[in-house]
């Protein structure tokens, strides 16, 4: 699948973002001894956009970043790299707002914030997920590994797993494999936040 194939979740992230994330992805591709042409299979990304993220010219959308965690096998957090104190434990267990990562998705009406304290292998991925009215996951549906989790901070939103769609409110909390095909949307006329949680099994 090719980047522009990646519709949805369109990281827009600021060059600065784009090179060290693409900095991090090709350190961890060549610590694992994986060639691009071998995680462009395992990914099913093309061997060019792979390389264009590496190189820090091409944004990824959340969806990719996913495919890329799974074929490293760490997670996603692991992508954007440690505070600049990592050997802190302290910072193991907790994460300021000056460390939380920013996916801005303002062609989708959405921003996401990854919040989750820094650790090499999570396997809980913690988000912060704002939408405008009328903002939204993107028109198609996704799968990946692992399950989600969430609750409604504010607002409301649609969500919809397997074409059904349940209707949530504040204080609505949801739970769902996440091999399921899902997608969400604000339908309201306010502003929505959700705290989103991904839990993903990392290989041992």
């Amino acid at each position: 699948m090719s980047g522009a194939a990646n519709t949805g979740l369109a990281a827009a992230i600021s060059e600065p973002a784009d090179l060290a994330l693409g900095g991090r992805i090709r350190h961890l591709r060549k610590a694992r001894g994986k060639s691009l042409k071998e995680l462009s299979a395992e990914t099913g990304l093309s061997v060019s956009f792979v390389s264009q993220i590496e190189r820090g010219l091409s944004s990824a959308s959340v969806r990719t970043l996913a495919r890329l965690a799974d074929a490293l096998e760490v997670g996603i957090g692991e992508l954007f790299g440690p505070a600049d104190d990592e050997s802190d434990s302290h910072h193991r267990i907790v994460a300021r707002p000056s460390e939380h990562k920013s996916l801005d998705m303002r062609s989708t009406g959405a921003e996401k914030r990854w919040i989750t304290p820094f650790d090499q292998t999570p396997r809980l991925d913690l988000y912060l997920i704002s939408l405008e009215p009328g903002g939204s996951s993107g028109d198609v549906a996704y799968v990946h590994e692992g399950e989600e989790a969430g609750l409604v901070l504010e607002g409301g939103m649609e969500l919809i797993v397997d074409g059904r769609r349940h209707v949530l409110g504040e204080g609505d909390t949801f739970r769902f494999a996440s091999s399921r095909p899902h997608r969400f949307v604000n339908a309201g006329s306010r502003p929505a936040r959700i705290l989103w949680v991904n839990y993903r099994d990392l290989p041992s």
